[in-house]
């Protein structure tokens, strides 16, 4: 435990400014600041660590390449969690919010494996998400979720849209166990 409380005094001490403004922007109760919110914090986290050449610093505290992957993921849902939790007194109080929790916990695990699986591979965490984001708004626009002749089985899993939860998260799943992989065998920074 003693590693992840380092590794969170080390992300807020340096990042604090950087994410206090979307931290406020996500306590809105509702799912289009929550993603909006999520998609800077983590370009703000890990993705601006390694594009600023400091991963191996993480290195130092000392911390595994594993624990500094599911520190990350912890880190950034319990901010997230935490964000909910704070602007649930002002949320309708249904079904509905609880499930913009959940959509937006899946949008963060899949859009924080494509940074990191980006990272693993030499490319540009930044460039990476937000080309992600253009192919996923793209793609999930395109045709229907309803069986027909533009029927588009993309809309299902894609991270933002979310036509079902349930493949989402199966795919962010998926996406997560390829990111792990890929982070912990390769050398991360180029």
């Amino acid at each position: 435990m003693k590693g992840f409380e380092a590794y969170i005094k080390k992300q807020l001490l340096e990042k604090f400014p950087s994410m206090v403004f979307f931290f406020v922007v996500m306590m809105i109760p509702n799912y289009g600041a929550k993603v909006f919110g999520t998609f800077f914090l983590i370009l703000f986290s890990i993705a601006s660590d390694v594009r600023q050449k400091r991963l191996d610093l993480l290195l130092y505290l000392p911390l595994t390449r594993k624990q500094i992957f599911w520190f990350e993921y912890a880190f950034l849902s319990l901010m997230l969690c935490v964000t909910f939790f704070v602007g649930l007194p002002f949320a309708e109080k249904t079904l509905g919010i609880w499930l913009a929790l959940l959509k937006s916990l899946v949008f963060l695990w899949a859009y924080l494996s494509i940074v990191l699986s980006a990272v693993s591979v030499g490319f540009d965490p930044f460039g990476a998400a937000f080309l992600f984001l253009l192919f996923d708004i793209v793609m999930g626009s395109i045709g229907s979720a309803k069986p027909s002749a533009s029927f588009n089985p993309y809309k299902f899993i894609s991270p933002l849209r979310q036509e079902s939860v349930l493949a989402s998260a199966a795919f962010a799943a998926v996406l997560t166990y390829a990111s792990y992989r890929l982070f912990t065998t390769r050398s991360g920074e180029r």
